[in-house]
């Protein structure tokens, strides 16, 4: 992949609630705010993430279901490509319920987890460099179902960086394990992707301690992992809701500390960004230690 082209970062995860779609919108929308264009991918059939970005699919307007079941000539990648309501910098391509179908036409071929990727980048398709949709963007989010499907498999095969965030608790603890087992049995047939980082989400805190249940998740997560992928964690924080209903950012709501496991996150890929890096202020922030 040329070096202009957008790199892909995926969140994942194998069950619901662990704030793949949370990590995903606030991830995007961040970056938004520095100026960058982002394109976000809604992979999920629940269509999560193109509710709360404000995009309802027309009628008359692909959604991914038909860019991973129709052909490149029938249906142009950039047709599937919805602008986001009140944002110049974000582009989902949507999803609805009917995107459950896709894992039909996937499971019949060969080559299902490179599908996406393969349409993401347009490969084998004429397309001049200027009008590839990857080169117009700094950024693609892809968020997968949580589930191990061919939905999923095909979301994993298109990212070069992924993400796990996961609950800081026993369910979150299992779904990470699970993810990374995935995740390392695809390696081999996704030579450009990269395990970059675990988030423990929904962290609890009573005063200026974790909670035991908080603590001893994210201990174990770090023995799952090893201590480079732990990635600062997110509080358990009704802003997160606020800012989500209200299609903002924890920082318009007075909270700007919250944001910080995300922008460590994006410390991790700003180095794929290229022309885009450099409009990324630089933070500095001492890290809790459990």
């Amino acid at each position: 992949m040329s070096s202009s082209k957008a790199p892909t970062l995926v969140t994942l995860g194998l069950a619901g609630g662990q704030g793949k779609t949370t990590v995903a919108l606030m991830v995007g929308r961040i970056l938004s705010r520095c100026g960058i264009p982002v394109l976000f991918v809604d992979a999920d059939p629940q269509s999560s993430l193109s509710t709360f970005l404000g995009v309802k699919p027309s009628d008359d307007r692909p959604t991914l279901l038909e860019v991973l079941t129709k052909p490149a000539k029938r249906v142009p990648l950039y047709s599937a490509i919805h602008p986001v309501p009140q944002d110049e910098n974000l582009f989902v391509i949507p999803a609805n319920d009917e995107l459950e179908e896709a894992n039909h036409s996937l499971a019949a071929s060969p080559m299902s987890i490179s599908m996406l990727r393969n349409r993401l980048y347009q490969v084998d398709e004429t397309v001049v460099a200027t009008d590839q949709v990857a080169n117009n963007f700094g950024l693609i989010i892809v968020d997968p179902p949580p589930e191990r499907s061919h939905l999923a498999l095909t979301a994993l095969g298109s990212g070069n960086y992924w993400v796990i965030p996961s609950e800081a608790n026993i369910k979150g603890v299992q779904s990470l394990v699970r993810t990374k087992t995935l995740v390392e049995s695809c390696q081999p047939h996704v030579q450009h992707g990269k395990f970059i980082g675990v988030i423990p989400f929904r962290a609890r805190w009573v005063g200026l301690n974790p909670t035991t249940t908080t603590r001893e998740s994210i201990e174990v997560m770090t023995e799952v992992v090893g201590a480079e992928l732990m990635l600062p964690h997110l509080l358990d924080s009704d802003i997160y809701k606020r800012a989500i209903n209200e299609q903002r950012l924890p920082r318009d709501l007075g909270n700007s500390e919250l944001e910080y496991p995300l922008l460590a996150l994006i410390e991790r890929i700003r180095p794929a960004l290229g022309r885009y890096s450099d409009m990324i202020p630089h933070f500095e922030k001492e890290v809790v230690l459990l």
